[in-house]
């Protein structure tokens, strides 16, 4: 069976994110890639599948940029060796800040990539989806006036 990597943050992207796995079913198998101090969002997971912890590159809102940044390689790393063992077929993420390491080691590796930015995002891009538009294969947003506004992005509906 194909396996999926799916990228899990917290709050409204991990309500998104369940919301397109349970539209996906069990045709596929998951690898859940979960900050590692959210013990929360495992508690959530209704379809099986493996789970790996990575860094968040910011953890508290004090973080240093530096601190930011080094985390975001040490994610990036760990990534990579997650993405060679699971060997998922396509990697998503509804916007969360996690998913820039993650789909880079994944684009590294040639896994595909599909980022659908949050519900949130109206009018304009996250930070996330600014640094990620033109660097995923699939970019899809959850409003229609924000697809017209923007190349390379297709409007997909709402996942909620």
């Amino acid at each position: 069976m194909r396996k999926i990597a799916v990228v899990l943050g917290r709050g409204g992207h991990t309500a998104q994110t369940f919301s397109l796995v349970d539209l996906l079913g069990e045709r596929f198998e998951y690898v859940y890639l979960i900050g590692i101090l959210d013990s929360l969002t495992p508690k959530k997971i209704r379809l099986d599948g493996l789970i790996f912890p990575v860094l968040p590159p910011r953890l508290l809102p004090q973080d240093s940029k530096i601190l930011s940044a080094l985390r975001t390689v040490v994610t990036l790393i760990l990534s990579f060796l997650y993405l060679v063992i699971a060997r998922p077929v396509a990697a998503i993420s509804c916007g969360t800040g996690m998913t820039v390491p993650i789909f880079l080691a994944a684009r590294l590796l040639g896994i595909p990539t599909v980022f659908i930015e949050s519900m949130s995002r109206v009018e304009d891009l996250s930070i996330t989806g600014r640094f990620l538009l033109n660097r995923t294969d699939l970019f899809m947003v959850q409003w229609p006036q924000l697809a017209d506004k923007l190349e390379g992005v297709v409007y997909g509906g709402q996942l909620l």
